[in-house]
This record gives C-alpha cells, sequence and structure tokens, in this order.
C-alpha cells in the first residue's frame, strides 16, 4: 500500500512546531519551521551547543524538496520518538524533548528486499542504552493486522533459525556492539491495522557493569532478517524475509551529566542494615549510572544484590528544581533477616569492602537542565548545570 509523505506524520506530535498556515511538508515550511528553531535557541540557555547542529541542519534542508529526509529535519529526533514515551496520553515538555534531540538523530532511506522496506526513522542513545523507530513496509497487499497476544501470538524481527534469522549490530570495524545485551521490540499504537505498515521501536540495553557506548562516532549497521509472528506455542510463521541492512550509527552527542557525590553514605533501611557509599552519578537524558561501594562480603552478595528495586543503589532519588521526584529509589517494602538468614554481625564489615557500579534506563527522557539536586538518604547533594 502507497503512503503519501503527509500520512508519515499522523503518529508524530511536537508542542514545539506549529503545524497551522501552509502545508508543512512544502520547502517553504520546512525552511521556515528550521529557522524557528534557531531563532528560539538563540535565546536559550543551551544555545551556543544547539545552534551549530540546527544551522547544519538549515543548510541541508534549504537544499531540499518536500521528502522524508526533511521532515525528519525539521521535527528532530525527540518529535520523532515522544510517543514511544507518551503512550498513556500525555506529552513532552520543551525541555525534554530538546534534550532528546541532542541524544539522537535521524536517518534517509531504508532498505528494500523482495517487496518488503524496513525504514529507520530516528534513534536515541547514550553509553548504556539505544532505542531505534523503524518503519516495517510488508509485500504489497500483505495485511499486518493488530495481533492479539493471547490467540494470535506476536511480530518478531528475529526467527527461530539461528543465526541465519538473527538480527546483528554491528560497527563499521565488523565488531559485534551488542554481545552481552538485550533487546525488545516494542510495537507502537497503529492507526489503520487494515494496511501493510507497522512501527516498532527496537530497544537495546547493555547488561553488566561495562557500557556498550552506543553513543560512539563509528559506523554501525543493523541488519533485519524479516518479520514472523511467533504464535503462543512458540512456532513461528514468516510474514517476509530479506537482507535489510540499515545504516543507523556515528552522528551522536554525547550529552551527559556527571555529579562527584563524595562518598555520602546510606544506611539500608528494609532490615538487612547493610551501608552503601555513594561515589559518582551520570545522568543522561536516558539512563542514570551510579559508581558505589558497600559492606557486604562478597560471598553475601546475592542477599543485597545492588540494593535496590532497580538493581542498584537503594535510596537515591533525583530532584528537579520544581521539586518533582524525577527518579526514586527509596525502598517501600522490609525484610525478615530470619527468613532470609541474615546475621549482620557476620555478614557486614565494619567498612567499604566493594566497589560496584551499574545503570538503569529511566521511564521518561530526563531535562538535564532541570537537575536541581540529588538525595541519598539524609544527604542532599546539589547538582551544577550551568
Amino acid at each position: 500500500m502507497k503512503k503519501r509523505i503527509s500520512d508519515l506524520l499522523d503518529t508524530y506530535q511536537d508542542d514545539s512546531v506549529e503545524l497551522s498556515g501552509p502545508t508543512p511538508l512544502s520547502s517553504a515550511r520546512i525552511k521556515e519551521l528550521t529557522m524557528n528553531k534557531i531563532n528560539e535557541t538563540k535565546t536559550a540557555k543551551k544555545a551556543v551547543r544547539l545552534t551549530t547542529r540546527l544551522l547544519a541542519a538549515a543548510a541541508a534542508v534549504a537544499a531540499l524538496t518536500a521528502s522524508a529526509m526533511a521532515v525528519n529535519y525539521a521535527i528532530g529526533a525527540g518529535g520523532l520518538m515522544q510517543g514511544f514515551f507518551t503512550q498513556d496520553g500525555g506529552a513532552l515538555t520543551t525541555g525534554q524533548i530538546e534534550n532528546l534531540d541532542q541524544v539522537g538523530q535521524t536517518f534517509e532511506g531504508g532498505a528494500t528486499d523482495n517487496g518488503a522496506t524496513i525504514t529507520p526513522i530516528a534513534a536515541l542513545a547514550d553509553e548504556n542504552c539505544y532505542y531505534l523507530r523503524l518503519r516495517i513496509e510488508a509485500p504489497e497487499g500483505t495485511a499486518l493486522p493488530d495481533l492479539d497476544p493471547d490467540t494470535d501470538g506476536w511480530y518478531q524481527l528475529v526467527g527461530n533459525q539461528w543465526p541465519e534469522e538473527e538480527l546483528t549490530f554491528v560497527s563499521e570495524t565488523g565488531e559485534n556492539i551488542i554481545s552481552g545485551y538485550s533487546y525488545t521490540f516494542e510495537w507502537q499504537p497503529d492507526s489503520d491495522p487494515t494496511d501493510n505498515m507497522k512501527e516498532v521501536v527496537v530497544r537495546f540495553t547493555a547488561h553488566g557493569a561495562d557500557p556498550a557506548v552506543f553513543n560512539n562516532q563509528e559506523g554501525k549497521i543493523l541488519t533485519i532478517r524479516g518479520l514472523w509472528i511467533q504464535a503462543p506455542d512458540k512456532g513461528y510463521t514468516p510474514v517476509f524475509t530479506g537482507n535489510f541492512a540499515l545504516d543507523v550509527g556515528g552522528a551522536f552527542e554525547q550529552h551527559s551529566l556527571t555529579v562527584d557525590c563524595g562518598g555520602a553514605d546510606y544506611v539500608d533501611i528494609t532490615g538487612l542494615g547493610y551501608t552503601m557509599w555513594l561515589d559518582r552519578v551520570e545522568l543522561t537524558p536516558l539512563s542514570i549510572s551510579v559508581w558505589f561501594r558497600d559492606n557486604v562480603k562478597p560471598d553475601q552478595t546475592s542477599f543485597a544484590a545492588f540494593g535496590g528495586s532497580k538493581g542498584f543503589c537503594e535510596g537515591l532519588q533525583i530532584v528537579l528544581k520544581d521539586g518533582t521526584v524525577a527518579f526514586d529509589n527509596v525502598p517501600t517494602w522490609t525484610h525478615d533477616p530470619a527468613e532470609l538468614n541474615w546475621d549482620a554481625a557476620t555478614m557486614l564489615a565494619d567498612g567499604p569492602i566493594s566497589n560496584k557500579n551499574g545503570f538503569t534506563p529511566f521511564d521518561q527522557p530526563l531535562d538535564l537542565d532541570q537537575v536541581d539536586y540529588l538525595k541519598f538518604g539524609d544527604h542532599i547533594i546539589p547538582v551544577h548545570t550551568d
């Protein structure tokens, strides 16, 4: 089924772009949108950092007609990915969208094989995670209806024959970017389930202590071998197959905020009584990374894990300038030490004996300019963004 360029905007929202007046897809309108963003940016707090990128975008779209590439330049990665974070009907703030723009990029063109086309739309990346929005277009005449997972199963971009039906993600030097990773396919709401198109966000997250560094400047190729339906009984039925190599790497900006926490201490309140000392926190619009120490003896770490429901650093909060708690890992539960055979007298040392680090993605993008302080137990740790 053929789509007009204007159809591509049906599922996108960008509160910072006014779509009234002339058609937003005319070349004049695209230039106007881009130049408006430049003018707004010049008066914003982060003008120097953003203006260079937007001027480059303006130079590129000035030579373009009403193409998908020009649309993506005008909207930006933050606007194109907004729907992934706001499926409950809410909206991101202008600051959140601008922060996503800084860690994102948009793409031009896709890959076609056997009558099917897979097109990358936009991506967001930091060291720990990578979100890629794709448009999937099945061959003409092949419908992609919504599926009931209980009876129909669900769409997958991998088959059950490995490695020939597995997706790969490699750098320009041939290195496997996602060794020790996980990925999920998060299918987006479909305004027309009777046609041959679907959109999906492929979400990659690193495992372990070493980040995958999704946002370095190397070229990256994601190769997908087709689309399958995985039935509830785990059987796989191909919808289409092929070889779809997508250039989705390089040119990512690293936008982060590092906070020296000076070894602030926190005593567990869940009943186990171990202590953690927070050394450093790194924030990006997409995730939080922490480096800390504790006094749990090495053979007892299975009890304390990383200390908290988020898997790494119990007792930590991020507080914004308006008082909003944007991230909360203060426990709301207690343990019975006897049920866990936990004896603090023998399982804990007098001081820190181990170093740990970990990360977790945010449910909502973080506007780094609005972060006021970290709260760790009784400690208030100011964050300076100027």
